[in-house]
């Protein structure tokens, strides 16, 4: 008689995030590609503002993580496996994977506005549960239409810069455009640089940065900014409204602090428009007579959608150089080291890890 013994999961290495300043490495089952998806090797994953919230403060915004979990939505990689019903021509793809999964049926996604789904889960994010682990792993089931295949001219790094990159285009249609028009970015992190690029890749006639650390407001004028001002300067208003004209027709607050929402209230124009994309406390104390008073609009700008595909494009034609904001790039087994240097913001804009 012939015992049939079943073979051990193959293990990949990932690390887990477990609570507040609490990463930890792990021995995972690779994972197996369910109907219509594929696995993807992932090749380069980066560090989002949204990981340094989970990380220093066990939650981001409202999503409050209720088990371990593999962060990491910004990756990309080579597609290794196919399950049944995915494209065969997916083999061996080297794809970016947009991380939104939206239900497709609900009244957002029909309009749309998919990323305003309620029953939306989202790769390396708490916010939906099940939470759906992410990149910062060797191995990710994907879903086959998440796949965007990578043009040669593409590295890695670039290619995992396509979704934060997303999330600056989104904003800036939010705004109603940025063509021809003066445009205020509050903080010079990876979302505030792609921002700076952004608006001027589409043509705004002019493009000031403010952030109190020198090396970010370098950067942005390597980047194409006109001016960077130090917010935290007393003369900040006066400098903002000066360089403006008067006042800036867009303000894009990037920061996710609210003395800097704040200061775009302020440094908007009559008749302004001021775009919320960083992630504020939930309560916030700010100077609503002024939204009132002076006909100004706020828009809100959460995550992305319908974009991920053109910002391929943008990135492959060279009309952004987003491998620009890369910092650093960290082995996945240092991943310890490159949480640090993302959150100390040491000389760093956006930091990424590989396998």
């Amino acid at each position: 008689m012939t015992v049939q013994v079943e073979a051990e999961p193959a293990k990949m290495q990932a690390y887990l995030l477990h609570g507040m300043r609490d990463l930890r490495a792990a021995r995972l089952d690779v994972p197996r590609p369910g109907p219509r998806q594929v696995i993807v090797r992932v090749r380069r994953a980066g560090i989002c503002g949204s990981d340094v919230h989970y990380f220093l403060h066990g939650r981001a915004g409202r999503f409050v993580p209720r088990r371990p979990l593999v962060l990491g939505h910004e990756f990309a990689g080579e597609v290794v496996e196919l399950g049944d019903g995915a494209p065969p021509q997916l083999l061996g793809a080297r794809v970016a994977v947009d991380p939104s999964m939206p239900c497709g049926t609900c009244d957002h996604c029909r309009s749309g506005r998919y990323n305003l789904c309620l029953d939306m889960r989202f790769f390396g994010s708490a916010s939906c549960d099940p939470h759906i682990d992410g990149g910062f792993a060797e191995f990710v089931a994907v879903p086959a239409g998440n796949c965007h295949v990578l043009p040669g001219n593409l590295g890695w790094g670039e290619a995992a810069l396509i979704e934060p990159l997303s999330v600056a285009l989104h904003a800036a249609l939010r705004s109603g455009g940025v063509s021809g028009r003066s445009v205020l970015v509050t903080g010079g992190g990876a979302i505030g640089l792609l921002l700076t690029m952004t608006a001027r890749a589409f043509g705004a006639r002019q493009v000031v940065l403010s952030d109190p650390l020198p090396f970010a407001r370098g950067r942005a004028l390597e980047l194409g900014a006109d001016l960077a001002i130090d917010p935290s300067d007393a003369a900040f208003a006066g400098r903002a409204v000066e360089a403006s004209d008067g006042g800036f027709e867009i303000a894009f607050e990037a920061a996710g602090a609210p003395a800097a929402l704040g200061q775009a209230l302020a440094a908007v124009r009559r008749g302004g428009t001021i775009v919320q994309v960083g992630t504020l406390p939930d309560e916030v104390t700010l100077p609503l007579n002024e939204v009132m008073a002076r006909e100004l609009t706020l828009f809100g700008s959460f995550r992305f959608a319908n974009v991920f595909g053109m910002v391929l494009d943008l990135v492959a034609g060279r009309r952004i150089d987003a491998g620009r904001v890369i910092s650093a790039v960290y082995p996945l087994g240092e991943m310890p080291a490159a949480m640090a240097r993302a959150v100390g913001k040491d000389e760093a804009i956006k930091v990424q890890v590989e396998p």
